[in-house]
């Protein structure tokens, strides 16, 4: 149940981040680079905040950090690829999640620095939480600039064909 819950979950952060990725690709460029008062300061450098931070969790997760280092990617195009591509590395982890490995121990550093100890489904939890947060942010720099809400809640993704 939980398993499956985790997957959905995970598709679901897949389909908002195409939605927001969409929606960022909208803006001018001048707007997409400029500082919005965001916390990373643009739209662009909150993406490769977002993907940063997904690749360390997925290093993490899969106790490999060779994929793990922090990165600045300057083309737009470049980065929503790169943001595309971990959804489906966190598809395809969550594809294998079962009831035998979901409280495995993961260590992981959180946003803020802080290490700690998660099971293997409060990681993707966790990933999913962190996707939901910087897609508000997102989703209030673009409607600010005038671009049509991306809808990237859940409801919005269960109620879509």
């Amino acid at each position: 149940m939980i398993a499956d819950s985790l997957r959905s979950l995970i598709n679901y952060h897949e389909w908002a981040t195409q939605r927001i990725l969409g929606a960022c690709m909208e803006v001018s460029e001048g707007d997409y680079r400029r500082d919005l008062g965001l916390d990373q300061g643009s739209i662009h450098d909150t993406l490769n905040y977002q993907l940063n931070i997904e690749r360390r969790w997925m290093g993490s997760y899969l106790n490999d950090s060779s994929d793990a280092a922090e990165m600045m990617i300057k083309g737009r195009d470049s980065l929503a690829a790169a943001l595309r591509g971990q959804c489906r590395k966190w598809r395809k982890v969550a594809a294998e999640i079962n009831s035998t490995n979901l409280d495995q121990a993961v260590s992981i550093v959180g946003t803020t620095g802080i290490k700690c100890e998660l099971t293997s489904a409060e990681v993707l939890f966790e990933v999913i939480n962190f996707g939901v947060l910087q897609r508000g942010k997102l989703t209030y720099a673009v409607t600010w600039l005038g671009v049509p809400d991306p809808e990237t809640d859940f409801v919005s993704y269960r109620s879509s064909p």
